[in-house]
């Protein structure tokens, strides 16, 4: 964002990235603290929710990322290959480099523990590697995981997204084309949770239009301080833990294995088997977007130099988010097998802040080559 605020929508769009920011940091680092439950790093009852709240941080990161992108496309001037360069290059930064890094610290954690790696697909790891490349991990048959590496499943979703996008910004002879070989090349798994990032693509919207019920402007409630956050938290725990999350999370994971049944396992609905429950998660994040929006608390004159002071380090983190999601398993991992769980919580716990340092580091490295590809891309993608 600008530090120059010069509208009413500029401004309302400041106060919801102030708050996104926080939010990116939350959602990375609760992925990375479910997977170091699971791996043993950190010790608490999960009564088996670990993957579940992994998950619903995921979507939580969908829709989020709906709104950043149309926000990107924005400042792209709507231009489709201007978005869609920044955007691919922003992942190509860190995708290439993780996914090579996964495999040889794969090949180290195999040669300790075998055991905690699936053996059968390092066997192509050639095809596996150009596979995740391409992002075509998720699309149609199969699910495949990339190496270890398991968040890194919702980038074979994340980038149909943005191609998607960047379809409907064409020229009016190319769109309807270009729109339909995207959702076909999604297949049905993507698609399923589209609706999840097109939610934060219409907080968007609703943001820079100032749409939204008149109430909720009005309302004394909602200026609280923390109210957002506060009223985060409760929304998402009061739909989690009712029956009718568990029922559609039942019903959907019902039709998978119908599908399963019918069509066989490659056909499996695999990371979106709890589509219709993940579309109200969805919702209730870009609820509290719009709750943001209508309190209108913006930068003030004092801090608007680009957000400055403590908000400085908070962008730069969420920023390296991202790269904290996409690093952190296949250096847990790692841990894992060496052996470090078996020297208590307190060991657990400084593994677990060492690995989400280095996550960072190495996306600030990474991050560098951004104008690299950048201009591989501007060569690649047609004008």
């Amino acid at each position: 964002m600008s530090s120059a605020f010069h509208s009413p929508s500029a401004s309302r769009h400041a106060a919801v990235f102030l708050e996104l920011d926080q939010w990116r940091i939350v959602l990375a680092l609760a992925v990375v603290a479910m997977h170091a439950q699971a791996l043993g790093f950190m010790q608490w009852a999960s009564a088996g929710w670990t993957g579940r709240l992994a998950h619903d941080a995921v979507i939580g990161f969908f829709a989020v990322s709906g709104y950043s992108v149309m926000q990107a496309a924005s400042s792209a001037r709507w231009q489709s290959r201007t978005f869609l360069i920044g955007r691919w290059s922003r992942l190509y930064s860190l995708v290439v480099p993780t996914l090579l890094l996964t495999l040889c610290l794969d090949t180290l954690g195999r040669t300790l523990r075998p055991d905690l790696y699936p053996l059968w697909m390092y066997n192509k790891w050639p095809l596996h590697l150009g596979l995740h490349a391409l992002f075509l991990g998720e699309t149609w048959t199969r699910s495949y995981p990339a190496f270890s590496n398991i968040p890194y499943w919702s980038l074979g979703y994340e980038a149909w997204y943005y191609a998607l996008l960047a379809a409907w910004l064409l020229p009016d002879r190319l769109r309807a084309g270009c729109v339909a070989l995207v959702l076909v090349c999604m297949g049905p798994r993507v698609l399923l949770l589209l609706p999840c990032w097109l939610m934060g693509a219409a907080a968007w919207w609703c943001v820079e239009h100032g749409r939204w019920p008149a109430w909720l402007a009005g309302s004394r409630l909602i200026r609280v301080r923390g109210a957002p956050s506060l009223l985060l938290v409760s929304l998402y725990a009061i739909w989690t833990v009712s029956p009718w999350a568990e029922g559609l999370r039942g019903t959907t994971e019902a039709l998978s294995k119908q599908i399963v049944a019918q069509w066989g396992a490659d056909m499996r609905l695999s990371y979106s088997r709890w589509f219709a429950a993940d579309w109200v998660t969805a919702g209730v994040f870009v609820s509290v977007m719009l709750v943001i929006a209508a309190r209108g608390v913006a930068p003030t004159s004092s801090d608007a130099s680009g957000r400055s002071g403590a908000s400085t380090w908070k962008r730069w983190l969420a920023f390296h988010s991202f790269g904290i999601y996409l690093l952190h398993y296949p250096l847990l991992l790692l841990a894992a097998a060496f052996g470090l769980v078996r020297f208590g919580a307190g060991t657990g716990l400084l593994t677990v802040f060492a690995v989400v340092a280095l996550s960072v580091a190495m996306s600030a490295a990474f991050s560098r080559t951004r104008p690299l590809w950048q201009g591989l891309l501007g060569r690649s993608i047609l004008r």
